[in-house]
């Protein structure tokens, strides 16, 4: 396995724990905001909010250990990446829900995020560190 290789698989690893931690986060705070009565787009958007911040710090600090780029500039790039690939989630959230039960089309909708938020910090918001 080349040096390469195991860069890109150890960042795999990385973001697959800070993921975990990001998915705690977010659908603790979805679970705890439906109970307190709050609608289902709104719980959503509100617990991609507090899983992406804690997301940006994570990545930037842990996985991608970019210490250079300025917080500010990275941060615009981090955060519209989350809202698009938030859309996209919400859309498949919406869709899945005619199907299946709300609290799976919530975490199917999450690996669409996932999986698409990844590539976009990997291939845009951290390329440099990457």
């Amino acid at each position: 396995m080349s040096i390469k290789t195991r860069h890109e698989a150890w960042l795999l690893v990385k973001y697959g724990m800070v993921g975990v931690a990001n998915t705690v986060v977010t659908a603790a705070t979805f679970f705890l905001l439906r109970q307190a009565g709050v609608g289902e787009d709104i719980s959503n958007l509100l617990s991609y909010v507090a899983g992406v911040l804690n997301s940006f710090v994570m990545n930037k600090l842990f996985v991608f250990r970019d210490k250079a780029t300025p917080w500010m500039r990275q941060g615009v790039t981090f955060f519209l990446g989350a809202a698009v690939c938030w859309l996209l989630q919400w859309g498949a959230f919406r869709a899945l829900l005619s199907l299946i039960p709300e609290a799976w089309a919530y975490f199917a909708a999450m690996i669409v995020y996932n999986v698409l938020y990844y590539l976009y910090n990997r291939l845009v918001t951290f390329r440099r560190n990457a």
